[in-house]
């Protein structure tokens, strides 16, 4: 630095220190107030809010419960062996994507898949195809319209909306409960998934319930579906599906509900790239189903127990490719049960195809080792044409967890009451299982005899417009479950007709399946981890399919079909990963209606209860 430099900074320098030291006795003389801040204080309104107290009240309502509206339909002791219950936590846990793939669990059904996720689904149990289920949505059945007016096609439900589904399985037919979801809490519940996969695959579900202490409540539940042509060169389908609930449930022995269920099917033809381009196998459609009930539950006690009176008002409405349908029903439950003894009654008046529908129930468990039911059911359909037949079971356990339970069906049948010309066939169906349910293994042997039948096929696949008719068929059942560890189980089951061919399933069909399942207790104590991994697989020997137009047999051929799942679950949120066909197999449960290679979904659940 040059001296002249030097010399500036030095006087800089003394300046300010001088200017420093001044400034001390000057802020000691100066008053006091002038030292305070003399800033304007803060516009914003001070946070009144008490976070703690809101938590400890949401932590208050998820734990008071609300009563709920009961379960509609038949109620009573039922035989060992007779039905099977998937709750919300099975759906959930499951590999399931619809109502048909749940229903697949069910030892003997045939699922007619038509192709990637939402073509058609629909179920053949025992030979007789479309009259194999009869389904009933919160009590109320819930009728074939539409496209089909003779078989219901599951794909078109939602799971999401499901909280329980209940199966009983009688000889020749399966009856299917489902219950939409409810909250049991004071808390509000919501629900958001989010799904991807294949191509533009895309499932986005929302739900919010809320109860209040008043009674009142509301369920607002949506689901947006969109599967793309994953075979073929066109079968893409979507699927926007609604439902809305209010009801005022002051008590368990009172309660009424309304609820509407929407839903806007889009699919498109099925047409095929190959053997021959842009054969359409079968026609689309694009529609709007609405099914609307209001009902009036009333109790004498709130315990179940005691008489019961459930009044229902149904309507269905399809309107699409120039059908328009409207089907009203109306009608009641009637029950009484005590802790043994259960009687019930059933009359529904609809609009359409079947005027009349009468049912009596009785269910009897005089003593743990035994128990007993009965159906007896008259249907008046249009042309002066009737059903009336006898269901009736009995089971017994002997000893620890055996059991043997035998049933019987007996009496006439209309096959498909939409077809004037359809009339009543004999019914003499009977079933006997004998089944052993340990907490490391399990086993079912099962036998059935059902009678000549002349089934129905399904109006979406065109390409087979016919089943032939089967002469009287035994059938043969077995089932065995092996958990050797407590996070490892081995399941299968296996169908096969022994007498003659039946058409509309293959023979010797089996389904099994080996899952993992940990909650790695010991690095997650608090059981908020849970991990599953799932392998099944499907097979079947060759068979016939059905008829084409000229009468002449459709051959099945034998296949196997590989699946698997990862599912993980941290508390409330679920993340998975599933895949179809990993063999990639050209085999089809319908010819012609390829399943696609790998075909992969996957995404995330989150529930709120709070």
């Amino acid at each position: 630095m040059s001296g002249e430099r030097r010399r500036v900074f030095t006087g800089w320098a003394r300046r300010i220190a001088g200017g420093v030291a001044l400034l001390f006795p000057l802020a000691a003389a100066l008053p006091a107030q002038v030292l305070d801040d003399t800033l304007l204080a803060d516009s914003l309104p001070e946070d009144t809010v008490d976070y703690t107290a809101r938590f400890l009240e949401a932590q208050q309502q998820a734990s008071e419960r609300v009563p709920l509206l009961p379960l509609a339909g038949p109620d009573g002791p039922a035989p060992a062996l007779t039905r099977i219950v998937f709750t919300r936590d099975s759906i959930e846990w499951s590999s399931a994507a619809t109502v048909g793939d749940l229903l697949t669990q069910v030892p003997g059904v045939f699922l007619w898949r038509g192709g990637f996720i939402g073509r058609p689904e629909p179920v053949n149990y025992q030979g007789r195809g479309a009259t194999s289920v009869e389904y009933y949505l919160d009590g109320l059945p819930y009728v074939a319209a539409g496209v089909d007016s003779v078989a219901v096609d599951p794909a078109l439900f939602s799971l999401s909306f499901l909280d329980r589904m209940e199966v009983e399985r009688r000889p020749g037919q399966l009856r299917v409960e489902l219950f939409t979801r409810r909250n049991d809490r004071r808390a509000p519940r919501s629900r958001i998934a989010i799904a991807r996969g294949d191509g533009d695959f895309a499932r986005y579900e929302a739900e919010l319930e809320r109860r209040f202490p008043s009674g009142l409540g509301f369920s607002i539940a949506g689901e947006y579906l969109n599967s793309p042509t994953a075979s073929g060169s066109s079968s893409s389908y979507s699927n926007t599906q609604i439902l809305l609930q209010g009801g005022y449930i002051p008590s368990p022995t009172f309660g009424v509900q309304y609820q509407i269920l929407r839903s806007k099917p889009e699919r498109d033809p099925f047409v095929l790239a190959f053997p021959l381009p842009n054969d359409t196998i079968a026609l689309g459609f694009d529609a709007t189903r609405t099914d609307a009930q209001l009902r009036l539950s009333l109790r004498r006690r709130g315990d179940g127990l005691g008489p019961s009176v459930d009044l229902i008002y149904g309507r269905t409405g399809w309107d699409g490719e120039g059908i328009d349908q409207q089907i009203n029903q109306l009608g009641a439950y009637a029950g009484f049960r005590t802790p043994t003894l259960a009687f019930g009654a059933s009359g529904f008046y609809r609009t359409r195809w079947t005027p009349l529908d009468l049912r009596g129930t009785a269910g009897w468990s005089p003593l743990a080792q035994f128990t007993a039911s009965a159906e007896v059911v008259h249907q008046g359909h249009g042309g002066g044409r009737s059903s009336d037949y006898l269901s009736v079971a009995a089971g017994v356990q002997p000893i620890g967890r055996l059991s043997l339970t035998g049933s019987a069906r007996v009496g006439n049948q209309v096959a498909a009451p939409a077809i004037i010309a359809d009339t009543a066939q004999p019914l003499r169906d009977f079933q006997a299982t004998l089944g052993w349910e340990g907490e490391r293994v399990g086993a079912r042997v099962g036998w059935a005899r059902t009678a000549a039948f002349s089934p129905f096929g399904y109006a979406e696949f065109p390409t087979v417009p016919a089943l032939g008719s089967s002469a009287g068929t035994d059938w043969v059942t077995l089932g065995v479950r092996l958990a050797p560890l407590r996070w490892l189980t081995l399941e299968s089951w296996f169908s096969d007709p022994r007498q003659g061919p039946v058409e509309g399933l293959p023979p010797t069909h089996s389904l099994t399946a080996v899952t993992l399942r940990s909650k790695f207790l010991r690095q997650f104590p608090s059981g908020i981890f849970d991990l599953k991994l799932r392998l099944s697989m499907e097979t079947w020997g060759s068979g016939t399919i059905g008829r084409d137009a000229a009468g002449t047999p459709i051959p099945l051929r034998g296949a196997t079909f590989l699946r698997s799942l990862i599912q993980l679950q941290l508390q409330s949120f679920t993340i998975y990963w599933d895949r179809g066909n990993l063999t990639s197999t050209e085999s089809t449960y319908v010819p012609g209606f390829p399943i696609p290679a790998y075909g992969t979904s996957f995404g995330v659940r989150w529930e709120f209860l709070n």
